[in-house]
């Protein structure tokens, strides 16, 4: 089975954003020590990443993960040189 995901980074962290079973997004953090302990954390992450990332307002409590990498690979796309 192949798993397809958005790997981010900052000078802080960094982080691969996926859908859960759910389909919401999750986060999974390559930094050490893992910052992400539980779901209430990653919910508060994602929203902090995708305003400063795309300078909107979180979509809803509920988006789903597909919007968000869209969004995210939108954002990552007027940054190539």
């Amino acid at each position: 089975m192949i798993e397809v995901g958005l790997w981010v980074k900052s000078d802080e962290e960094e982080m691969i954003i996926k859908k859960d079973a759910q389909g919401h997004p999750a986060l999974i953090s390559l930094s050490s020590p893992p910052p992400f302990t539980d779901r209430e954390t990653q919910k508060a992450k994602v929203r902090t990443l995708y305003q400063q990332l795309t300078g909107q307002v979180y979509p809803h409590p509920y988006a789903a993960t597909r919007q968000l990498l869209w969004d995210f690979i939108e954002v990552a796309v007027t940054r190539l040189p």
